[in-house]
């Protein structure tokens, strides 16, 4: 490196709310094969902010425009799972990722016998299952957290977002996911999906004052999973969170926040306005397989406003396990998002498919500030020590750090020591991301453009 360089900052390029699981924190798959898969990922990561380092393009031209909706699982692992593996493992990023997110135009369904879901491969990280589990659903996921499916009674779990979850677990930590959208046959236009998307957005730290409706009927599909409803109801009360139970599905409703029942076909509208961060499905067989035109598809709620949705791709037999439980919406009201919602509700999410909006997080604390110090303004030279301070109430306890330095971790402390010449000349980001020690934690990130140049030595900090 010449001596006499000059670091030039821009101005302040992102500045993330407090969220839960972060931006940074998950790996997008881009299909390059389907101009919609690039469309929407591309919106995704601009709307969230995900560091361009973790993004995966892969050239899939047998599953553009969603017309091949299964793989054998050997192409999976050939053609998906290795690659996006081996971006991780040569970018350095593998120490931060906590989940995989899917773009439109992949797979949907995993030959296994018995079938699994993209999002049921990729928790299992490509490993194997017991097939009886998977038909049964008696597989338990260990993110998992209740109701009991014995007792059938409110033992359950304390919510967890996704770092807090990898501490505990460690090299057993599964591989949550979701995909952003469906615009294959009975699916949404790519149009919906990005206004999905931006709904996500639009609804981080509202505090939506909506109803969540549970919906009860004789169908086999409600009474399988109904009995979680009341006490759910009296576990949001306390949260501020508006819950009905109800025999009558809600026509002209207003606020909408969540929706869940059982029922063969749906018809989500009839008036309704679901608000930004609403989820909503209805546990049926074919909600998720979309290439069989019977039943309602779970792309009906996403079109009819919701941000998010499930269904399976495979028959699951009215098994509840392997849709969210109704504590989905607990988990949401203490601060988790959409994902992390699903999957610590989901005791066997092995032929769920996921789709929405997965970073959206109504309950999200807004009242975090992160301020760095030591980047200064114009030139600078020479060694940077930088450091983090997070204005927020008392109690809030932002006490731990992350600095990623084009997109790959440069420390975990307070403070930074950045040494310019170690940096070759041209544009770098650094971003510093600061996080509650809650066991629902927030986090809050900034990040900065920095241009490292030859030039003359400046008046700046040695």
């Amino acid at each position: 490196m010449k001596n006499g360089w000059i670091l030039a900052l821009t101005e302040l390029l992102a500045a993330g709310s407090a969220l839960a699981l972060g931006p940074h924190e998950v790996l997008v798959l881009v299909n390059e094969a389907s101009s919609n898969s690039v469309a929407i990922a591309g919106e995704f990561v601009r709307i969230r902010n995900v560091p361009e380092i973790n993004v995966v393009r892969l050239n899939l031209p047998a599953y553009a425009g969603g017309s091949n909706l299964d793989v054998a699982p050997a192409t999976f692992t050939a053609d998906i799972w290795a690659p996006a593996l081996k971006a991780i493992r040569e970018r350095g990023i593998g120490d931060h990722i906590l989940a995989w997110v899917y773009s439109a135009d992949f797979p949907t369904t995993i030959g296994t016998t018995p079938k699994l879901s993209i999002q049921g491969i990729t928790f299992l990280r490509n490993g194997p299952v017991a097939s009886e589990k998977v038909e049964k659903g008696t597989y338990a996921s260990s993110l998992f957290a209740g109701p009991n499916p014995v007792t059938q009674k409110a033992e359950m779990y304390a919510s967890q977002t996704f770092d807090v979850s990898a501490e505990t677990f460690r090299d057993d930590m599964p591989l949550p996911s979701m995909m952003l959208g469906y615009t294959g046959e009975h699916g949404n236009s790519r149009e919906t999906v990005v206004k999905c998307l931006n709904s996500g957005v639009a609804s981080d730290g509202t505090r939506p004052t909506g109803t969540v409706f549970f919906v009860t009927s004789d169908d086999v599909r409600s009474r399988c999973r109904q009995w979680q409803f009341e006490s759910i109801r009296r576990e949001l009360r306390p949260l501020g969170v508006r819950a009905e139970v109800t025999g009558v599905f809600p026509t002209g409703r207003q606020g909408i926040i969540g929706l869940m029942m059982g029922a063969e076909k749906a018809s989500p509208g009839k008036g309704n306005r679901y608000l930004p961060g609403s989820m909503a499905e209805h546990l049926t067989s074919r909600a998720g397989e979309f290439q069989n035109a019977s039943q309602t598809k779970l792309s009906a709620w996403i079109e009819a406003g919701a941000v998010a949705s499930a269904g399976t791709v495979v028959e699951p037999m009215s098994a509840w396990p392997k849709f969210p439980s109704a504590r989905f919406f607990v988990h949401y009201a203490n601060g988790c998002t959409v994902m992390e919602s699903f999957f610590k509700s989901l005791r066997c999410p092995l032929q769920i498919l996921l789709i929405g909006e997965p970073l959206a997080r109504p309950w999200a604390p807004t009242n975090a500030v992160l301020e760095v110090g030591g980047l200064g303004e114009g030139a600078a030279r020479g060694v940077l020590q930088l450091r983090a301070e997070v204005k927020a109430p008392p109690g809030s306890g932002y006490h731990r750090f992350l600095y990623l330095l084009d997109g790959r971790t440069a420390g975990r402390e307070r403070e930074l020591r950045l040494d310019t010449a170690t940096l070759a000349e041209g544009p770098h980001t650094v971003r510093t991301v600061a996080y509650s020690t809650d066991l629902v934690r927030s986090q809050v990130f900034v990040e900065k453009t920095i241009t490292v140049v030859s030039g003359q030595r400046s008046a700046g900090p040695p």
